[in-house]
């Protein structure tokens, strides 16, 4: 998403994240569909990061903002050593830079469309807040991440 706020030109990448869910909050009732493939995720929300520092080195954007929402603890865990997607991780304290790519045992039925190592420019530490609810279960379940390109 491209748009204009103050004469800032402003790019926005947005991934919602989401294991499954049932709640009413407020008498409204919710259902989340379980995405799962937090591998997958993890390299959209990276190769979002890159797209945001392609508009801003071809002067279409001013700044640009990865925004991640998710209910999904597995998704801002350190997971384990060795997992395919450890280059991609981003729980707090991990940083994204330079080239990232699959661990060389990744198969290829997982990595099909996304076999493309991602090249970042910069550098970006991952810190994850909780996300403000006025449920007391969504609140400590959900977390939102910002990532800054640019500005």
């Amino acid at each position: 998403m491209l748009g204009v706020i103050d004469e800032t030109r402003i790019a926005i990448e947005f991934e919602y994240l989401v294991r499954g869910l049932k709640a009413v909050i407020d008498g409204e009732y919710f259902r989340l569909r379980d995405q799962g493939a937090q591998p997958l995720s993890r390299y959209d929300v990276v190769k979002d990061v890159g797209r945001l520092e392609r508009f801003s080195a071809d002067d279409r954007a001013d700044v640009g903002y990865a925004v991640v929402l998710s209910n999904d603890p597995q998704v801002w865990s350190p997971g384990r050593a060795g997992s395919i997607d450890e280059a991609f991780r981003m729980h707090d304290g991990a940083t994204l830079s330079g080239t990232i790519r699959w661990a060389p045992h990744a198969g290829s039925g997982t990595t099909r469309g996304r076999e493309k190592a991602i090249v970042l420019r910069g550098t970006y530490s991952v810190g994850w807040l909780s996300y403000p609810s006025t449920n007391a279960d969504l609140r400590t379940a959900c977390k939102y991440l910002i990532v800054t390109v640019g500005a």
